[in-house]
């Protein structure tokens, strides 16, 4: 899987609040101050910022022994860390909640956890260890996890790179099943994108067209730009395999100033993907 395609699959650990720290010591005041620092520097582009302030934070709330600060830190750490292209610090963030099972974290934490982990390795091309995590991750998610999109997403996506395109498009449909209201929208367009990745990985992209269409359209309406990237891409391939050379160049200029557009930094990482506390 291709470091740019992985980022679209999901940094989509989606968004969740966390009890706020009570208010009063000097240093409850400073983990509040670094992480409204850090997740203002992740939205303006300044990742390596971001990093050192998500570090920051972890520091402090390991010091308070604050279990629920430690992990949305530890994950929200390896997620710019990845995006800096730094996976081994990514993956030593992450270790603050997988190794550690007697902190006290609770099972949604820890199933985020396996989950940007699963991620993680799925972008450095560790198939087999991401399939191991996605593995873990799924078999906490209890009936009715909120991750459930999010892991079958991760599922399909390995399926592909794997080679089994068929498996991939079945597991993709199901996170399609799984990804509903608003919410789960960013979900329903990863699985429609691997849904049409598969089709067309099958030998058929004229079906390719349509659920690619429908994961763009949700795309722009998030104003998501890497992942509208990537369903342009898409779309130029299949639309080319299909015979349809001038759908396909029509794609193409269009990903190209979306591209243009994000290299002048007016599209960011998905932010939306960092835990909120």
């Amino acid at each position: 899987m291709s470091r740019w395609l992985a980022a679209c699959l999901v940094v989509l650990i989606a968004a969740c609040a966390a009890p706020a720290p009570e208010r009063g010591s000097p240093a409850q005041t400073r983990l509040s101050e670094a992480e409204a620092r850090a997740a203002a520097l992740a939205r303006s582009g300044d990742y390596a910022g971001a990093a050192r302030f998500y570090g920051e934070a972890l520091r402090l709330a390991t010091s308070l022994e604050n279990p629920d600060a430690i992990a949305a830190n530890a994950i929200n750490l390896s997620i710019v860390d990845q995006w800096l292209g730094r996976d081994a610090e990514a993956r030593a963030a992450l270790a603050a909640v997988l190794d550690e099972p007697r902190a006290g974290f609770s099972e949604r934490r820890k199933t985020q956890a396996e989950l940007r982990r699963a991620i993680l390795e799925a972008a450095s091309g560790n198939l087999g260890a991401a399939e191991v995590w996605a593995g873990e991750a799924e078999r906490r998610c209890a009936p009715g996890c909120e991750y459930a999109a999010a892991i079958l997403n991760v599922r399909a996506q390995l399926a592909l790179d794997s080679g089994h395109a068929a498996e991939a498009a079945r597991l993709a449909a199901a996170a399609r099943e799984r990804a509903q209201g608003e919410a789960g929208r960013g979900e329903a367009a990863n699985a429609l994108r691997t849904l049409g990745r598969a089709r067309s990985a099958a030998g058929e992209p004229a079906r390719a067209l349509e659920p690619l269409r429908q994961a763009l359209e949700i795309d722009r309406t998030l104003g998501d730009p890497r992942k509208i990237l990537a369903d342009l891409t898409e779309l130029a391939r299949a639309a080319d395999a299909a015979g349809d050379a001038q759908a396909a160049r029509g794609y193409q200029e269009r990903g190209l100033a979306v591209r243009r557009a994000i290299n002048d930094g007016r599209g960011a990482p998905e932010t939306e993907g960092l835990l909120r506390r």
